[in-house]
């Protein structure tokens, strides 16, 4: 199984496991908090903007911070008691 922050740009194993043991330390206050404490991240707030920005294009397996887009209906004619 896959924790969701792997879902996240540049979170590998490495990353997740690190973020998870600061975590377990003590809560991150910010996106700098995580950053300072989680070596070579990389720019967490950065990480976060393009998965939101990915999920909203509607191209993501999973959806994490955006609510699943529903698909369009296909528009059927209506038809009468009769079934035309």
């Amino acid at each position: 199984r896959s924790h969701s922050l792997e879902l996240l740009p540049g979170i590998g194993k490495k990353h997740l496991n690190d973020l998870l043991d600061a975590r377990e330390k003590e809560k991150f206050s910010s996106f700098e908090d995580a950053q300072s404490r989680v070596p070579h991240l990389g720019k967490v707030k950065e990480i976060f903007v393009h998965r939101i920005l990915e999920e909203l294009k509607g191209d993501s397996k999973y959806y994490l911070f955006v609510k699943i887009p529903q698909k369009p209906q296909e528009h059927r004619p209506r038809r009468d008691f009769r079934g035309r």
